[in-house]
């Protein structure tokens, strides 16, 4: 059995990021040159950015409501803790019947502000890792090899090439 824990972010801290605070600073920029310019009547701009504001709103809170912040590798099972908004939360899936996909979000800085994530894929279900950038890069290396370990699987060329990046990321970002 091997557990790999990670530092605990409270809904608040996952929902008022740097990511909360661009999507609103493009809002309300927006916002100012719609009203500014007015293509359409007050009427229409006011239900145009009330619309967009309810759609940027439930966007922030879906992408920020759930974090995985325990994992735990059995022989046969995945054991996942974390929270939906703060309602802790557990569920054990089988190792056997999940998939696991290695991503990463490109930056423009280079591979020093890449951020690398797991998905795990279970009967129709994403479980998403490091999605709030709390498990540590070599964390996420370790978790990758557990995983195929237990499952007994080979790492296929695309994800030694995200592994070889998470690698090149540690020893020039230190």
């Amino acid at each position: 059995m091997k557990t790999f824990e990670t530092e605990y972010k409270s809904f608040y801290q996952r929902l008022f990021t740097l990511k909360t605070f661009t999507i609103l600073t493009l809002f309300i920029f927006y916002s100012y040159l719609v009203f500014k310019f007015k293509p359409l009547t007050t009427l229409y701009t006011t239900i145009l950015e009330l619309f967009i504001l309810v759609i940027f709103t439930t966007y922030i809170i879906y992408e920020s409501k759930t974090n995985i912040h325990i994992i735990t590798f059995d022989e046969e099972k995945i054991i996942l803790e974390g929270e939906t908004f703060n309602k802790k939360w557990e569920k054990t899936i089988n190792i056997k019947e999940t998939q696991i996909i290695l991503k990463n979000i490109a930056s423009r800085n280079g591979i020093c502000g890449v951020v690398f994530y797991i998905k795990l894929h279970h009967s129709k279900i994403f479980y998403t890792l490091n999605k709030f950038e709390t498990y540590s890069d070599y964390k996420i290396i370790e978790i990758f090899n557990e995983f195929k370990r237990l499952k007994e699987e080979k790492i296929i060329i695309d994800e030694k090439i995200i592994l070889n990046r998470i690698q090149e990321k540690i020893k020039k970002c230190q």
